[in-house]
């Protein structure tokens, strides 16, 4: 409890060393007063002015105020705080009550004190000391009016204390003025630094405002960018994906400047492709309308020396050219007379160039950095697309090649090695395999001829024919007829029929190449045994006599006549 009693007249200012310096100022001020005061009371001044009680009262005060001097010398105010407030107020109330009350000069130093408590309590002292100055007041007052007691004489012991009470009251007061002033003083000097403060934040704040719209400008060009290069990678995307579905060239370059213009929001693209000679690029497919003409015309320009499509099929490096300085020459077309900016970059494959991507827009500087970049792992794509689609257009032509000259020689097998026996075919009746007497006829036989599919045909008699071609290499080599006379054929049984005669036509292709390699072994063979035999000898009648027998013996018995001139022997024996 009297912890918290004196931890409320403690103050963070009790450590201050203005406030220190203060109160011990105060302390010695009170102290000489009240040294000047104890002759006064002690009968110095004649023997009506000696006050035992206000001996005591001031001697015990002095004790209390000297204690106080030391322990704030010390840095410890706090019973100077409370003791000397309240020491002071009980040896004026003494005083005041043993001699005229009210009307002696000592009530002067209740003020004083007021004025003390307020120096040191601040504003606790209106609700401590102020009370108690106010109950002591009182309580002399009710003391002079029960004992009516008479004033004394005024004397100069009465002059001393008013004097002294003033000169301390101007110390007290001036103490005061000076706290004020030191408080005032703080106070300025707490506005300068706090306006140095606002003044450093306010440039704080305003430093942090612009690195927060830099950097906020710099996400938003971030953003922007980041946008962007999103945006042109999933237009390489779109343009990869659209093209990787198409496999004829014709088909696939004017799809993609289509794609590339759509994607890029450019008004012209234009692929060229260089020659065999490698001293054009010609243009080969365009999206605009004046690209169109350029092709109907057969636009090409020459490698290294026109425009940025020739710098670029020559380099190898993408360009970017602009309508301003010497790049203004480039957009002298009369096709594309909207060009403001143009970028080409190389078509490149393996290492070798094999064209060039040209695209065009309307808009000046329509090209940055990223855009090459983007475009260039574009053209990256479109270069290994149109490669691609080149070298399957060859294997496919190869192919085409390869199988039409493999039914050429295939049907030519055919007509050679066309067994005899087969005559017009056989027939299969009633269990029986007899040999065709002559050949099939009808209306859909001829059809399935024709046609080259599956015919059926239903008979008035309620049966049906089914005749189905036997192909050969695109060929047709026979048919098959197969008659019903009391039941349908359906599609299904078309179906087993067309199976089986595909199956006949590659065991007929199979035999045929047997035979034909069988063949041609044979006759390797004979003419290997032939030239062996001939070289057996060196006489020229010997060599020409063994060729006689041996191509007659290799040809059934045919007759074999050998002349040789007589003008080319006499020549060689000449040689």
């Amino acid at each position: 409890m009297l912890s918290r009693f004196l931890n409320y007249f403690r103050d963070e200012e009790d450590k201050n060393p203005s406030f220190i310096q203060m109160t011990r100022n105060i302390l010695i001020l009170v102290i000489l007063i009240n040294i000047f005061l104890l002759p006064l009371v002690m009968g110095l001044f004649g023997e009506e002015s000696r006050n035992p009680p206000a001996l005591i009262a001031l001697s015990i005060t002095l004790g209390l105020e000297i204690i106080s001097l030391y322990y704030a010398i010390r840095g410890k105010v706090s019973m100077a705080k409370l003791i000397v407030p309240l020491a002071l107020i009980t040896a004026v109330a003494i005083i005041a009550v043993n001699t005229n009350g009210l009307r002696d000069i000592s009530i002067v130093g209740l003020p004083l004190v007021l004025v003390i408590a307020a120096l040191l309590l601040g504003k606790r002292a209106i609700w401590t000391v102020a009370p108690i100055a106010v109950i002591t007041a009182l309580v002399i007052a009710i003391m002079d009016l029960r004992t009516g007691r008479t004033a004394t004489k005024v004397g100069v012991d009465d002059a001393i204390i008013i004097i002294v009470l003033l000169v301390g009251c101007s110390a007290i007061i001036q103490a005061l003025i000076n706290r004020l002033n030191e408080n005032i003083n703080k106070l300025q000097k707490n506005e300068k630094i706090q306006l140095e403060e606002n003044r450093e934040l306010n440039e704080l704040r305003q430093s942090l405002e612009e690195r927060v719209n830099q950097r906020t400008a710099e996400l938003d060009t971030a953003n922007q960018f980041n946008l962007r290069r999103a945006r042109q990678f999933e237009a390489i995307s779109q343009v990869v994906k659209t093209i990787s579905s198409i496999q004829d060239l014709d088909t696939l370059m004017p799809r993609i400047t289509q794609v590339i213009s759509e994607q890029f929001n450019t008004y012209h693209t234009g692929i060229f492709l260089l020659d065999n000679e490698r001293e054009f690029a010609v243009l080969r497919a365009a999206n605009s309308t004046g690209g169109q003409k350029m092709l109907e015309r057969g636009h090409k320009l020459q490698v290294g020396q026109t425009g940025i499509v020739g710098f670029v099929t020559a380099t190898g490096r993408a360009r970017i050219a602009l309508d301003v300085g010497a790049d203004a020459a480039y957009f002298d077309n009369p096709d594309l007379p909207d060009t403001r900016s143009e970028i080409a970059l190389p078509l490149r494959y393996s290492g070798q160039i094999i064209g060039a991507l040209d695209v065009q827009s309307m808009d000046a500087n329509a090209f940055g950095q990223d855009d090459v970049e983007a475009l260039i792992t574009l053209a990256d794509q479109v270069a290994v697309t149109i490669n691609n689609t080149l070298i399957l257009e060859e294997a496919r032509k190869s192919l085409t090649e390869s199988q039409s000259a493999f039914g050429n020689f295939t049907r030519e097998s055919w007509k050679i090695m066309q067994p005899k026996s087969l005559g017009l075919g056989f027939q299969l009746k009633e269990s029986v395999i007899t040999p065709l007497d002559q050949p099939l006829t009808g209306k859909h036989i001829q059809e399935a001829v024709t046609r080259g599919t599956p015919v059926i045909s239903d008979k008035d008699s309620g049966g049906s024919n089914l005749t189905i071609p036997i192909r050969l290499r695109g060929r047709t080599i026979g048919i098959i007829n197969l008659r019903t006379t009391n039941q349908k054929l359906t599609s299904d049984d078309a179906d087993i029929a067309e199976s089986v005669t595909e199956r006949l036509s590659l065991a007929i292709e199979t035999a045929l190449l047997i035979q034909t390699t069988q063949h041609r072994a044979d006759v390797e063979r004979i003419t290997s045994d032939i030239s062996s035999r001939i070289n057996s000898s060196t006489r020229f009648e010997t060599i020409l006599q063994t060729a006689a027998q041996e191509l007659s013996r290799a040809l059934g018995g045919s007759d074999v006549l050998v002349q040789i001139e007589p003008a080319s022997i006499e020549l060689g024996m000449a040689g």
